[in-house]
């Protein structure tokens, strides 16, 4: 996809096509200054603006557990997956039933396997 291909989203179909990019892309972990980094980002931008104007969007958890169930069912995981991103299983549990928080060290590797920016696992204050 070329950068003068990129126009605001006005069908579902090129919805789509955008939503399959980003994956795409995601999956490749481009540098944010890298021409595919930019790319991401600005198809991003496209995507949550057609879908705050249809009203889909969704606000984030207020609580980082929770959307770490909510991803975890989206994408089929199981507790044990998780335990290549945060270290070792008696930590996932502890995390998921709350009586540990999430350390910054954490957060990266989760939320690139959950497939969430890091900022929805942040604890709100």
């Amino acid at each position: 996809m070329k950068a003068e291909e990129i126009r605001a989203i006005r069908t579902k179909k090129q919805y789509e096509e955008y939503l399959s990019k980003i994956d795409q892309l995601m999956d490749n972990d481009p540098s944010p200054n890298s021409a595919e980094g930019q790319l991401l980002e600005t198809l991003v931008i496209l995507v949550e603006d057609y879908e705050r104007k249809k009203g889909w969007t969704i606000p984030a958890p207020e609580n980082p557990v929770e959307m770490i169930r909510i991803r975890m069912d989206d994408l089929g995981l199981k507790q044990s997956d998780l335990v290549a991103a945060v270290g070792d299983k008696t930590v996932v549990s502890r995390i998921l039933n709350g009586s540990r928080k999430l350390t910054y060290s954490m957060i990266t590797p989760l939320s690139k396997l959950l497939k969430v920016p890091p900022e929805f696992l942040l604890e709100k204050t």
